[in-house]
């Protein structure tokens, strides 16, 4: 809202960060009553305050019956995750009763059965709906406006390939459901529920009691190999598989044979320029306080850096946006520059119905640190291509380096907060991209 129609008392108003159903916040005392806030506003002791219309000292009132849980406070994700397997999985608002759930679209494989579903609707509507087509294997080419539910009762029917955060699983008459942590359930025979795996964690390179060291490189390739390199050969002999994701300490030296670039390992032996990828920082910003933490994100190697000063402390690979110099509407590529994280959300729904590669909607996704409109790190839990570009623009880290960082940037956030903006007294931290 433009300020300058704002009342008086709304002119000055900082929104701080929010605070996510069932989460607990200290608070102070007192309440300040004033005519925009009739219930009362609760002092944060973090900072900040909330209004009584949306917070309550009753840890048993009625309205946090349906709160989902608080975010893991150990692992690389916040929630469960649970992928939807069907065309059309309606997505309700409370469990359904068994009549009411009848031959919803993929309650049962069954081509038969969506056959017979798809002319009674269609007989009922007067049109097929979108999810009883046959799109040919491919994304229907819809819009959430047309993935709206068609009673009360669905909330929206989703795409093949959507992601929902799990709660807890209910059991109704109409069969076992999972709730989800927005308050919906969706059915559990709908949902491959994801099992967390670490392939590749980064590397605290700053502290003490770790010997690797900058620079290091990754091993990315499944068929990557160790080589070595006889003084005047012409070529490598070519030795041992080096399994993917390996982290490998290097000596710094670089070599060229046969137009491919060889790096020299602590472990000696050689890796070849096609089968990984090495780290490549730039220089700290010219304006950078002594010790002051900023992140170097360098897009040719899909590296990140992060520092204090101009001591490296973390290091890891990335996936960034997919870029496209012949078609725009393919062209994803992250925006170079210098940043500062913006805000931070343990988590938060990221989705597009525009994508040049169709409709995708995934919740809560971990550990999002904005810095650039749209654009933030976040964690990636759906793909492990880290390493290559992958993303619609945003910085993909595994969930575990998501976490990691998330933790170490500012702003930081206050105890039971969801989501924190930076502000003059509590800064984000520079983020610098670069080719």
């Amino acid at each position: 809202k433009d300020p300058t129609h704002a009342a008086d008392e709304r002119k000055q108003v900082i929104r701080l960060g929010s605070l996510r159903k069932g989460q607990t916040v200290a608070v102070k005392p007192d309440v300040v009553k004033k005519s925009n806030c009739p219930e009362g506003w609760y002092k944060l002791v973090a900072g900040g305050y909330v209004c009584g219309k949306y917070v309550t000292r009753d840890l048993a009132a009625k309205e946090l019956a349906d709160a989902p849980h608080a975010p893991f406070a150990e692992g690389p994700l916040p929630y469960e995750y649970g992928l939807n397997l069907t065309h059309g999985t309606p997505l309700y608002r409370r469990p359904p009763l068994k009549r009411e759930r009848g031959l919803l679209v993929g309650k049962s494989p069954n081509a038969d059965e969506r056959a017979l579903a798809a002319k009674e609707l269609a007989k009922e509507k007067g049109a097929t709906p979108w999810y009883l087509k046959d799109h040919g294997g491919q994304k229907p080419q819809v819009t959430f406006d047309e993935l709206k539910g068609e009673s009360g009762l669905v909330e929206l029917r989703m795409v093949r390939g959507f992601y929902v955060a799990l709660d807890t699983q209910v059991r109704a008459f109409a069969g076992k459901f999972w709730r989800t942590t927005r308050g919906n359930y969706i059915p559990a025979d709908h949902v491959l529920v994801h099992k967390p795996t670490t392939e590749v964690e980064g590397v605290w390179v700053g502290r003490d009691d770790e010997p690797r060291k900058l620079p290091l490189g990754f091993s990315l390739g499944l068929y990557a190999r160790q080589y070595k390199i006889e003084e005047g050969a012409e070529r490598p002999k070519r030795f041992d598989k080096v399994p993917r994701f390996t982290i490998l300490p290097l000596t710094g030296k670089r070599v060229v044979l046969e137009q491919r670039a060889y790096y020299e390992t602590l472990d000696a032996f050689w890796m070849r320029d096609l089968d990984g990828t090495v780290t490549r920082p730039g220089p700290p910003p010219s304006d950078l306080q002594p010790g002051e933490r900023w992140i170097d994100i360098n897009l040719s190697t899909q590296t990140l850096v992060a520092f204090e000063g101009d001591k490296p402390m973390f290091a890891t690979i990335l996936s960034s946006g997919r870029h496209d110099d012949t078609d725009k509407t393919k062209d994803h590529r992250t925006p170079s520059g210098s940043f500062r994280i913006r805000e931070k959300h343990i988590s938060t729904t990221m989705d597009d119905d525009s994508a040049s590669d169709g409709i995708y909607s995934i919740q809560d996704v971990p550990w999002v640190m904005y810095f650039e409109k749209g654009y933030a790190l976040h964690g990636a839990f759906w793909h492990s291509r880290f390493g290559y570009e992958r993303s619609h623009g945003c910085i993909n880290l595994t969930p575990h380096d998501a976490r990691q960082l998330f933790e170490w940037v500012g702003p930081k956030l206050p105890e039971g907060w969801h989501a924190v903006r930076a502000t003059e007294t509590n800064p984000g931290t520079r983020v610098v991209v670069h080719e």
